[in-house]
């Protein structure tokens, strides 16, 4: 089976273009004010209606309330929302219920404890993402570069079909971070931008060119 990609944080046209011609199978449209990613509604539906039918839209949030959901989604046309913070299940519940949109839960792995997390969020979760961060109410330098996980703690979880593998992952470490996690499903952002905020095609061309191949 091949790797399957999401690149989040894209920006524009261009960038999604490379995605699709890269077989990247979603983008991710930051709708997180504090992050250098984010977009603005007008942008993210321009964005959204280019890409509709052309590769999967997720709209990434974090501890938002139903109202701003509403908001995006009456706006926006997506196929995901991706949780970034601290919801709870009865949240994404209630989340499912009202937008009828599947969901993403990021999941902040840093011990073999933190595994527990992802059984009870798969009951609500179409994907569960394995990052080391997760937005706080309160903080989270989104300018500082991610760190990688010890994937070693990801090689005794059974079933691996909803997971996808973040953090850090660049061209260098991809192919081992694949072996190691046994996870066929990567999200990468910030390795492909020649700087904070700002994806560069030549770098999103070659992260797909590799993915490809394992």
């Amino acid at each position: 089976m091949p790797l399957k990609v999401k690149i989040c944080g894209v920006k524009s046209i261009n960038h999604v273009k490379a995605c699709i011609n890269g077989k990247a199978k979603m983008i991710g449209l930051m709708f997180y004010k504090k992050s250098p990613r984010f977009i603005n509604l007008k942008t993210a539906e321009k964005i959204s209606k280019f890409a509709k039918k052309k590769i999967q839209r997720v709209g990434i949030l974090a501890n938002v309330n139903i109202r701003e959901i509403q908001k995006i989604t009456e706006n926006v046309e997506l196929d995901y929302l991706q949780f970034h913070g601290n919801e709870t299940i009865e949240f994404l519940k209630k989340v499912k219920k009202i937008s009828k949109i599947k969901i993403i839960k990021a999941i902040k792995i840093s011990s073999k404890y933190d595994i527990k997390k992802i059984p009870r969020f798969e009951k609500v979760s179409d994907y569960i993402l394995i990052d080391t961060k997760i937005i706080n109410k309160n903080n989270l330098n989104l300018k500082k570069k991610s760190k990688k996980i010890n994937w070693d703690l990801l090689k005794n979880i059974k079933n691996k079909k909803k997971l996808i593998l973040s953090g850090a992952l660049d061209i260098k470490n991809l192919k081992n971070a694949v072996k190691s996690s046994n996870i066929k499903f990567v999200d990468v952002s910030s390795s492909l931008e020649n700087k904070i905020g700002n994806k560069d095609n030549k770098k999103i061309n070659k992260f797909l060119e590799l993915a490809l191949k394992l």
